[in-house]
C-alpha cells in the first residue's frame, strides 16, 4: 500500500512540473548573451552605478537562494523558458534563434531569421541593468499593459512598490518579477544500471514570502528518499523533512544579503550530481540532514566579484525539530569573480564536531570555468573544473588523514535543449594509503524537451588504483528531472 501511494505521489509532482533548473554549467556559459535571462537586451539603456548592477552571474541570478539550489527568482524561471528547452516557452536568444530544432527547420525553408535585420535588438552583454530613476524602477512596457501574472508566484510585496535592486517587470515576458508568495517543486526518478534499480532521488516543494522589500522568508520541504524507494521512505522518521528554512534581508547595493536559519553552507562547485567526488565525501550531499548547518551567512554577488561568509552550528540529523543542533561549531568562507566568460574562485570550510558527529575536518576548494563561446560564436564549449583537498578524523581512530579530489567537465551544446558533457572525477580518499585512488572518466547527453522535463543519462567508467577493472566498474545512470 505504501509503495502504490508512493509512485501516485511521484506520478503526480511530475505533472505538476512547469519550470526552471540550473547547475553552475549555466552560470559559466551564460555570459555570452543578456537576453538568455531577459527579454529586452541591456544596449537600450544606460548602465547604472556598480553598486546598482543587478546583472549577476553568480548563482542568485538564477535562485533564491544565494549559494544556488531549489527556488528559482524570475530569471530563473525565464532562463529556464527561454533558453534551455529544446522546445521554448519564452522568446529564444538571438544568437540561438537559427540553432535551434525549430529555427534549423525553417532556415532550410528558406527563411534566414533575424540575421541582417538593423531593427533586431543586440543581444550582446554590456554588464549593465535597467536605469533606475529616483527611489523605484519603472516598468519599461507600454502604459495600460497587465500586470504580469505567469508563473507560480502571486501578488506584490507590500508598500509603495520594487526597491532599486529589485527584479523588474516587463524584462521577463509575462512574468511576475517581484513576486508577494512563490512556489517552485523538484521532482527526480532514477535509474542506475547495477542490479537495474529505479529509485525516487527527489521530491521536494520550494516557497518564498516577500512581504516586504529587502526582506524574504524561504523553505524547501522534501521526501527523505532512499534507493529502495518509497516503502523505505516511510519508514524514516519523519518520511518528509524540512531541508531548508531561513530569513533573509536583501536587495541591497552590490547584491549584498544577511541570513539566518536552517540552510547548506556555500563550498566549492554545488553541481547537481551531490554523489560527486568533491561533493559527498566533503559533506555536501544534500541527502544527509546532517551536512545541512543552523548559523547565519553575509555576503554580495556583485558583477562581477562574490563572496560569502557563514558561522553554524551542524545540524541534527534525526528527529522533527528542523533547527535542533548537534555538538560543535563551523564556519565556511567563499569568494572569487564570475566574468561574462571565464570565473575563478576559492572556498574554505572547518567543522569542529566530535568524531561519532563527524569528526573535525579543515577542507579548501579552488574551482575555475571559461566558456569560449562568449568569445566565438561558432564554438558552442564550456569548461568547468575543481580540485578540493581537506583534513579529516578517521572513523574508529580519530587519527588525522587527508583526501584529494578533482572534476573536470567539457560540455558541447549541440543545439538549444541538447548537451554533450565530457566528464572526469578523481579521489584519493586517503594520501597516506598507496593505490587508493579512483579514476572516473564518462560521458553524459543531457536533453531538456520543454521547459520543466530533463532527461540525463550518465556513462560512467571506475578504474581503481592499478588499472583492474571489477564486474561493476562501468555503469549507467539515467535521470528524469521535473521542475518549476
Amino acid at each position: 500500500m505504501h509503495r502504490m501511494i508512493g509512485m501516485v505521489a511521484m506520478a503526480l509532482t511530475l505533472l505538476w512540473t512547469v519550470g526552471a533548473f540550473a547547475t553552475p554549467f549555466y552560470t559559466a556559459r551564460s555570459g555570452r548573451t543578456c537576453d538568455n535571462c531577459h527579454s529586452l537586451p541591456n544596449a537600450w539603456f544606460d548602465p547604472p552605478d556598480m553598486s546598482e548592477r543587478k546583472c549577476t552571474l553568480s548563482c542568485s541570478g538564477c535562485h533564491v537562494d544565494p549559494s544556488g539550489g531549489g527556488l528559482r527568482t524570475v530569471s530563473g524561471r525565464y532562463y529556464g523558458e527561454s533558453t534551455l528547452a529544446l522546445f521554448a516557452f519564452e522568446d529564444r536568444p538571438l544568437d540561438d534563434r537559427d540553432t535551434e530544432l525549430v529555427g534549423l527547420l525553417n532556415w532550410l525553408g528558406g527563411d534566414k531569421g533575424n540575421e541582417g535585420d538593423p531593427a533586431a535588438p543586440a543581444s550582446a552583454p554590456t554588464s549593465g541593468p535597467v536605469q533606475p530613476t529616483a527611489d523605484r524602477q519603472v516598468d519599461p512596457r507600454p502604459a495600460g499593459s497587465p500586470v504580469p501574472n505567469e508563473g507560480p508566484a502571486w501578488g506584490r510585496p507590500l508598500g509603495h512598490g520594487s526597491s532599486v535592486m529589485a527584479w523588474l517587470d516587463g524584462r521577463y515576458g509575462n512574468m511576475n518579477a517581484d513576486p508577494l508568495l512563490q512556489i517552485g517543486g523538484d521532482a527526480r526518478l532514477a535509474f542506475w544500471s547495477p542490479g537495474a534499480l529505479v529509485f525516487p532521488m527527489q521530491a521536494d516543494v520550494h516557497a518564498a514570502l516577500h512581504p516586504v522589500e529587502h526582506l524574504t522568508f524561504s523553505t524547501t520541504v522534501g521526501a527523505r528518499g532512499r534507493t529502495k524507494g518509497f516503502d523505505d521512505t516511510a519508514k524514516e522518521d519523519p518520511p518528509i523533512m524540512i531541508r531548508d528554512m531561513w530569513v533573509m534581508t536583501h536587495e541591497w547595493p552590490w547584491l549584498s544579503y544577511a541570513r539566518a536559519g536552517r540552510f547548506m553552507p556555500a563550498f566549492g562547485w554545488r553541481i547537481d550530481d551531490h554523489t560527486a567526488y568533491t561533493r559527498r565525501p566533503f559533506g555536501m550531499s544534500q541527502e544527509d540532514p546532517g551536512n545541512r548547518v543552523i548559523g547565519t551567512e553575509v555576503g554580495f554577488t556583485a558583477n562581477y566579484p562574490y563572496a560569502s561568509l557563514s558561522a553554524f552550528k551542524p545540524a541534527l540529523a534525526t528527529g522533527s525539530n528542523p533547527f535542533a543542533t548537534d555538538d560543535g561549531w563551523g564556519s565556511a568562507l567563499s569568494f572569487g569573480w564570475r566574468d561574462l566568460g571565464w570565473s575563478l574562485g576559492a572556498s574554505g570550510m572547518i567543522r569542529r564536531r566530535p568524531l561519532e558527529g563527524g569528526g573535525n575536518t579543515t577542507d579548501v576548494s579552488v574551482q575555475w570555468s571559461y566558456n569560449p563561446w562568449r568569445y566565438v560564436s561558432w564554438l558552442p564549449v564550456t569548461y568547468m573544473g575543481e580540485v578540493a583537498a581537506g583534513q579529516y578524523q578517521r572513523p574508529f581512530s580519530g587519527k588525522d588523514a587527508t583526501q584529494l579530489a578533482a572534476f573536470h567537465q567539457l560540455s558541447l551544446s549541440l543545439m538549444p535543449g541538447v548537451t554533450l558533457h565530457g566528464r572526469y572525477d578523481f579521489w584519493d580518499p586517503d594520501r597516506a594509503v598507496i593505490e587508493d585512488e579512483i579514476h572516473r572518466p564518462g560521458a553524459a547527453l543531457e536533453v531538456v524537451f520543454v521547459p520543466g522535463l530533463t532527461v540525463r543519462t550518465d556513462v560512467r567508467l571506475g578504474i581503481p588504483a592499478g588499472g583492474s577493472l571489477g564486474e561493476d566498474s562501468t555503469d549507467v545512470f539515467v535521470q528524469l528531472h521535473g521542475w518549476f
